[in-house]
């Protein structure tokens, strides 16, 4: 009973901080503050079919979900993966029209949202709606409110956004702590941690990345503790904040192809 409740509780959190990004994505936009010469774009369609395959996926795995919500089960596992790749290769897309550079698609996977984190911290990109503006520091991880506030479905909008994105800039230390083998009770790698956290930024262009790694953890074992009806929702709560992000980077993508061709 008390995994199970605390499966539940995991599931309330996880579906609180997604249906508040959802709602907050919806209806906005995100515009480059700067200017574009006029230049030729050769590679423009480099990623084009591969973001097209990816999109037609969800589309269908989101279909199948309305017709049977069993399916919901085994396809919120990999909708983060699949999410996050939709968005990764428009945002390499969107860099391909900044820089005008083939070797940007091999740009890596940190490196890429970490530049557009720095694009929006010093306001080249500004989203429309403000409470995407905000690029945090390591303060977000101590940001507290009242006890159960992410199990309420009343807690408003900028409360909520930002103990999501507190959870996940845990996560994006976590990560880097495995990969660069951390030890803190090493003096080395606590100079290291250190230097990392003092510069240590994060925004909602983490949220995805991050979600995405997760997916392979504990974190998102909430799903075995819930009904499918639940897992339904969490997985077209999810989809539908993907498809707004999606929407807001190709409308950003289509103005910045005009300006430069």
């Amino acid at each position: 009973m008390i995994q199970i409740l605390n499966g539940h509780q995991a599931y309330d959190t996880h579906f609180n901080y997604i249906k508040c990004l959802c709602d907050l994505m919806k209806n906005t936009n995100l515009q480059y503050t700067g200017s574009l010469r006029k230049v030729a774009v050769p590679n423009l369609d480099e990623k084009k079919n591969l973001i097209g395959l990816t999109k037609k996926s969800l589309n269908d795995e989101h279909k199948i979900v309305q017709i049977d919500e069993d399916y919901s089960y085994a396809s919120t596992s990999w909708l983060p993966i699949k999410s996050y790749y939709l968005i990764f290769n428009i945002l390499l897309t969107i860099e391909y029209i900044f820089k005008v550079q083939k070797n940007i698609f091999r740009l890596g996977h940190v490196s890429c949202v970490n530049e557009f984190t720095r694009k929006l911290d010093e306001g080249e990109i500004q989203f429309s709606n403000p409470i995407f503006n905000q690029v945090f520091d390591q303060s977000i991880l101590t940001y507290t409110i009242r006890s159960g506030a992410n199990l309420s479905s009343y807690t408003n909008n900028d409360d909520m956004y930002k103990m999501a994105i507190r959870k996940i800039a845990k996560y994006k230390i976590e990560d880097w702590k495995q990969k660069n083998h951390i030890n803190l009770r090493k003096k080395a790698d606590k100079t290291k941690y250190q230097q990392y956290i003092g510069s240590f930024t994060v925004s909602a262009f983490d949220f995805p990345y991050y979600m995405r790694i997760r997916s392979n953890y504990r974190d998102f074992a909430f799903i075995n503790s819930v009904t499918t009806a639940e897992t339904a929702q969490y997985f077209n709560t999810f989809f539908g904040f993907t498809i707004s992000f999606v929407k807001v980077l190709e409308k950003m993508k289509r103005e910045l192809i005009s300006a430069r061709i």
